[in-house]
């Protein structure tokens, strides 16, 4: 039977129940469907913390990523607190693993990627999750969605809070959590760890030990190293289950990184056989461990993409990548400890149809008070606007401020003209009809990547090209091959991770070719697909300008179209000058790598 929830919702069927709340399915006053999370009444007396609750709302309920649950609204009624999130059909990540007890190497680096790309947005947007799970990451077909990051901060401000997190979610809480330290990034990083360590051999690194012995283990022990995992994939698990934040990746978008350009290398890479009983943790106090560094400085030149920019970091800010250890070893300094007690998200643990559960933004109900024997804050809602507002030139959180009751999506574009964060373009316009869904382009600030710095995965430009001169100008940062009117087809290739959005270039046969007549034919394609193909005559600057959104391989192709072929292999020169790579703060690889 349904029910009512406040003046826009209607409750249905109850998917799930945890130590948080219930999960319900439901729909708006338009029938769309969404799944509502109801906290316990215990965690919604206190007044106070509804209030930073609803203090939250326009951060929560922006944040948007194809890895994340969406979060639509915050209900306040009466003694009733209600999260108005995405309707996730596919179950959690805990029930599929519970049907396969362990997934493919591959589909392990699969998942952690899209995990750690919504954690990446999570911390860009200044929000610690604080219980990365498998009941926290719902399947959406095979997209892992992340769910559940919007409360568990606020639900630690409550006693129970903070004892149902501590009691539903030991085994992949960070060490430094359980000395009572604030919980940031890297604690969530530790979590994501152990959630792949999971994935990888069926059961958590300190499984079968009571909750105490877990917590010690997290701080006294590394966790034994599964059977058959993969020595590339192990490198990245033993990375983020470093014992000291510091000793983690810097960004959890780094890790995305990582893990994508590994899915292709594990393809090939067996199942690695389901346990029941981990393997036995290496005490930190054996000999040779607890001194070890772990992983230093990035063997030069890196074999993959894995330095990428912090987004709590200024821009320049890099990472290294993990140097590969000798089998059976696990040297790192891991902090681990729960994470729960400084920040648990919803210990909420939904059955496998459970729907999803992050938090929302308030509703058109009436003002409503949330204790009935203190003076609680009353929550003054706003009206859904009948028409489309204007908020070109708003920044993001004030944007949405603007559209109370409607689904805000987001599209990232590099602009330098604009302030970072500031909406550039709004669909539908200022003062068209409104529906339930606006989408607003936000302007991003670029961070830039010189062609010249990476390593290709294929082919190679001429060392001695540094700088070029095409048409009298004179372009640094230039990449080039010598040529002749008897070339053939040739090309360099690049591994770019998906992390880029544009490629910029000056294209042209260098001034100082001793073949004025020669012309040459350049192509990129961006994962075998041609995106450009121009011919390039002596003389003449060519611009590159391309939009390379998504794009894991680039590849740069080049022949003789025409010249003098009396004139062979002296000195002519087909260059790109200054080369650009322009991606976002977060999704940035440090340079394009070697990676085949």
């Amino acid at each position: 039977m349904e029910k009512a929830l406040g003046s826009r919702y209607r409750l249905g069927d109850q998917l799930g129940m945890g130590a948080m709340g219930r999960v319900f399915a439901g729909s708006d006053e338009q029938g769309k469907a969404y799944a509502f999370k109801v906290l316990r009444d215990e965690l919604v007396e206190d007044p106070e913390l509804v209030a930073r609750f609803l203090q939250e709302r326009s951060i929560l309920v922006g944040l948007r990523h194809p890895n994340l649950v969406g979060v639509h609204d915050l209900v306040v009624e009466g003694e009733t607190v209600a999260i108005v999130m995405d309707l996730v059909g596919g179950g959690d990540l805990r029930a599929r693993l519970t049907a396969e007890k362990s997934l493919l190497p591959a589909e392990v680096a699969r998942i952690g990627a899209g995990v750690a790309a919504a954690l990446g947005a999570v911390h860009q947007a200044g929000v610690v999750h604080r219980d990365v799970k498998p009941e926290n990451v719902l399947m959406d077909g095979t997209v892992p969605r992340l769910t559940d990051f919007g409360i568990s901060r606020l639900a630690t401000a409550t006693d129970l809070g903070r004892r149902s997190l501590l009691v539903g979610t030991p085994q992949y809480l960070a060490p430094e959590l359980g000395k009572g330290l604030e919980a940031t990034p890297a604690s969530d990083l530790y979590s994501l760890g152990i959630l792949l360590y999971e994935l990888c051999c069926g059961v958590t690194p300190f499984a079968g030990q009571s909750t105490f012995a877990v917590i010690r283990l997290h701080e006294s022990a590394l966790p034994g190293r599964p059977a058959g995992v993969p020595d590339q994939l192990w490198d990245v698990l033993a990375w983020l289950m470093a014992k000291r934040p510091s000793d983690r990746p810097d960004s959890a978008q780094q890790v995305a990184t990582i893990l994508d350009a590994l899915v292709l290398e594990l393809m090939k890479e067996p199942l690695v056989l389901p346990l029941t009983t981990p393997p036995p943790p290496v005490p930190l106090n054996e000999t040779g461990l607890g001194t070890e560094t772990v992983f230093g400085t990035a063997p030069p030149p890196p074999r993959r993409p894995v330095a990428t920019t912090s987004p709590s970091m200024p821009t320049g800010v890099t990472v290294s990548p993990p140097k590969r250890r000798r089998r059976g070893r696990v040297v790192l300094t891991l902090v681990v400890v729960l994470a729960l007690l400084t920040g648990g998200w919803f210990a909420f643990r939904p059955s496998s149809n459970a729907g999803p559960a992050p938090i929302a933004a308030p509703t058109t109900s009436a003002p409503a008070s949330v204790a009935p024997a203190v003076d609680a804050p009353s929550v003054t809602t706003t009206a859904k606007p009948s028409v489309m507002p204007d908020v070109t030139g708003k920044k993001l959180a004030a944007a949405q401020d603007a559209l109370p009751g409607i689904q805000v999506t987001t599209v990232d574009k590099i602009d330098a003209t604009a302030d970072d964060g500031t909406v550039i373009a709004q669909d539908p316009a200022a003062g068209a009809a409104i529906g339930d869904t606006v989408k607003l382009t936000v302007a991003r600030q670029a961070q830039l990547v010189y062609l010249d710095s990476g390593h290709p995965a294929s082919g190679e430009w001429s060392s001695s090209v540094q700088n070029a001169n095409i048409a009298g100008k004179s372009y640094l940062h230039a990449v080039g091959i010598e040529v002749s009117a008897n070339t053939d087809t040739h090309g360099v290739e690049y591994n770019i991770s998906k992390g880029f959005r544009r490629f910029t270039a000056t294209a042209g046969v260098d001034d100082n070719a001793v073949d004025s007549t020669l012309k040459m034919q350049l192509e990129v394609f961006a994962d075998g697909r041609e995106i450009f193909n121009k011919p390039v005559p002596y003389g003449t600057p060519v611009p590159v300008d391309l939009d390379i959104s998504g794009v894991l391989r680039l590849r740069i192709q080049w022949e003789a179209v025409s010249g003098n072929r009396d004139i062979c292999c002296r000195s002519s020169y087909l260059v790109l000058g200054t080369a650009e790579l322009l991606g976002l703060p977060g999704e940035v690889p440090t340079s394009p790598t070697t990676t085949g």
